[in-house]
């Protein structure tokens, strides 16, 4: 109730909806016994392995925010001339709702410079550039499946043209595909690219599709390029040239392991995304080697959906941004690489994306313990959200050995001896005990997932505390003003790990204090300047004398990379040659210094940075980041005469 927010009366009536539905269509229904769910393995196996529900539109309400994308799906792949009636028909909905309803199709198509027009000679029909057509085609399928019952909704588009067979000859099309040259592909994409290649061939306008020479010679030095090729001869007849490029992208989007190095660029891309990420964050990547293959294998991918303008969904951007804001800044920065290389913005979902990739590599680099109960986890939503599960449920357990992440094809190989529970995103039947979890777990579904645990697993030591019981004595003696932020903050108390030296995540005010901040008239060398502006760091015991040293050292054995332009300089080192605590100093010099003694670094502005862990500074170093990069702000800083003018501006930086 508390992660649907309903009361007890509210959720009872809507399961009693649910299971009127489910006996319509002579399913299973759910039953509720001990305060628990209980779903027939019926129906659960009906829906995890994709088999229709023969629901048709009289049997649910079709939501009023995808109406306007079945309109145009349904358009898309029109065989004959469309009135509104065939609209009504469809959604189940009146005359005038519908009429609504094309209205916000059209509005929706004229964002993708697509025109949903009607004449009485065609009826409603789209006008644009095929390329075009095509691209909002592919957003609404994947959004719709990224919905509950979407891929429902996506089949009675497709019962209504009588065009099941088609489906099904897609399917065994690509199956065959698969087996024959063991491709891997990510296996919630493959459902998307089965359904993309469906609604292309239904349209039956793939000689219409534009792609320049540069994008065929790109697409022609694919190994999968004849694969490609391999499935057009198999789904279309007679000429195959321009639809054999569109198979071509969607098997290269789709790919989960890239063996075969037919791109260096892309692996040289990588290592540059990387370089950038550790510069800007100051963060050195252990098990880089690891990272960088993972990166690569989702770089390729994105790469060409980014070339192509393969539009991307994902349901998580706005909570990625705002629970990990200072890493998607990191990351934006750190893939301007690859907008270069593509001539392209990168979207806020491609980035998201990353963000969950770097995220899981940043909880990597911390040392682990050595655990006693070994975990499967198991995830088809693609690398990046793998990397995340993981790290998310090595932070809630970190007595439990977590295995890499497996796909539920790979998990049959392996002895049952290797571990002792399962965590997966998807439907696995095993003897051991599985829970069904989301790629992104919210405070509610921790709470409850770690209730789970310590039931079944007592030796780990839980704190197995009722939340909800917990909530019922607070109700009982207090009046509650926020009750959703009071839950959290209970969540995070009872079941956090050991608080450890990075959980809290000071801002950059908090740091840089007057006593941190310096000027001098003086002139010296680059040693002298990154030991005076340590010397705050020092004084107040944040930092050890040989931190400072290392920092130096870092500089005549690395170069000049604390150098990050514009006159400013970061020294900084590993938290083990001498932290003790956080801090930021900052020195600023009147005659600029000469880092490393060359005339192309010229410094006037240092600012040391003691870090403790990979994730403490991040927020204060993103402030930074953003003040140094404004050169109206820079200028201010660097015209400033006292401590109280640079705290000043600093936090103004961080009320906007």
């Amino acid at each position: 109730m508390r992660v649907l927010n309903l009361t007890e009366r509210q959720l009872q009536y809507d399961l009693d909806k649910v299971n009127d539905a489910l006996q319509m269509m002579s399913l299973p229904v759910i039953r509720i016994e001990s305060q628990s769910f209980f779903i027939d393995n019926i129906l659960k196996k009906r829906i995890e392995i994709g088999l229709p529900l023969n629901i048709n539109a009289k049997q649910f309400v079709i939501p009023e925010d995808t109406r306007s994308l079945l309109i145009y799906l349904y358009t898309y792949i029109r065989s004959e001339a469309l009135s509104n009636y065939h609209y009504q028909l469809l959604l189940g909905v009146s005359k005038n709702t519908a009429l609504t309803d094309v209205k916000k199709a059209k509005l929706s198509c004229e964002e993708w410079d697509i025109s949903l027009i009607y004449s009485r000679k065609e009826g409603y029909h789209l006008k644009g550039t095929e390329n075009n057509k095509w691209k909002y085609a592919s957003y609404c399928i994947d959004y719709l499946l990224s919905q509950p019952l979407g891929k429902e909704l996506i089949i009675l588009i497709i019962k209504a043209w009588r065009k099941e067979e088609e489906l099904v000859l897609v399917q065994q099309a690509v199956d065959r595909l698969v087996k024959e040259n063991q491709l891997k592909l990510v296996k919630s994409r493959k459902a998307e690219m089965i359904l993309h290649i469906l609604f292309v061939k239904l349209r039956n306008k793939t000689e219409n599709f534009q792609y320049s020479e540069f994008e065929k010679q790109l697409l022609q030095r694919q190994l999968l390029f004849e694969n490609g090729k391999q499935l057009a001869a198999s789904l279309f007849n007679g000429k195959i040239e321009t639809v054999v490029y569109f198979f071509t992208i969607q098997l290269l989007i789709t790919q989960e392991e890239i063996k075969d190095k037919e791109n260096p660029f892309l692996e040289e891309l990588a290592e540059q995304i990387i370089e950038e990420f550790e510069k800007s964050t100051l963060l050195p990547m252990h098990y880089k080697k690891q990272l960088k293959i993972s990166l690569y294998n989702h770089l390729v991918p994105a790469f060409f959906r980014i070339t192509f303008a393969v539009p991307l969904v994902n349901p998580m951007v706005t909570r990625i941004k705002t629970e990990y804001a200072d890493l998607f800044e990191f990351v934006k920065r750190a893939l301007e690489p690859l907008s270069a290389l593509t001539g392209k913005m990168i979207s806020e979902t491609e980035i998201s994306f990353f963000t969950l990739h770097f995220g899981g590599y940043l909880e990597k680099n911390k040392e682990k313990e050595p655990e006693k109960i070994n975990a499967l986890v198991i995830c088809s939503n693609g690398v990046s959200t793998s990397i995340m599960l993981r790290s998310q449920l090595q932070d809630m357990f970190p007595s439990i050995q977590f295995s890499r992440v497996h796909t539920i094809e790979q998990i049959y190989h392996i002895p049952i001896t290797d571990y002792d529970l399962i965590f997966s995103t998807v439907e696995v039947i095993s003897i051991k005990p599985v829970y069904r979890v989301k790629p992104l777990l919210t405070d509610i579904e921790k709470n409850h997932l770690i209730q789970s645990i310590a039931t079944q697993f007592p030796r780990l030591n839980l704190k197995n505390i009722s939340i909800d019981q917990l909530m019922k004595i607070v109700h009982k003696y207090t009046e509650v003003i926020d009750e959703e932020k009071l839950l959290s903050e209970l969540i995070t108390l009872i079941h956090s790990r050991e608080i450890e030296k990075g959980a809290y995540k000071p801002m950059l005010s908090e740091l840089l204090t007057k006593d941190m901040i310096q000027f001098t008239n003086q002139e010296m060398d680059w040693k002298n300047a990154i030991t005076k502006a340590a010397q705050p760091l020092v004084d107040s015991n944040k930092v050890q004398s040989g931190y400072v040293e290392a920092m130096i050292k870092n500089v005549e054995e690395i170069g000049t990379y604390i150098h990050i332009g514009k006159g400013i300089a970061i020294p900084h080192a590993r938290p083990e040659a001498g932290v003790n605590s956080l801090g930021i100093s900052f020195l600023r010099t009147t005659t600029p210094v000469l880092l490393l003694d060359k005339e192309e670094h010229k410094i006037d502005i240092f600012i040391c940075l003691a870090a403790i862990d990979n994730q403490a500074h991040l927020k204060a170093l993103a402030q930074i980041t953003k003040l140094l990069s404004n050169d109206v702000t820079l200028n201010a800083i660097k015209e400033s005469k006292t401590a109280e003018e640079i705290i000043s501006i600093i936090k103004k930086g961080e009320d906007e």
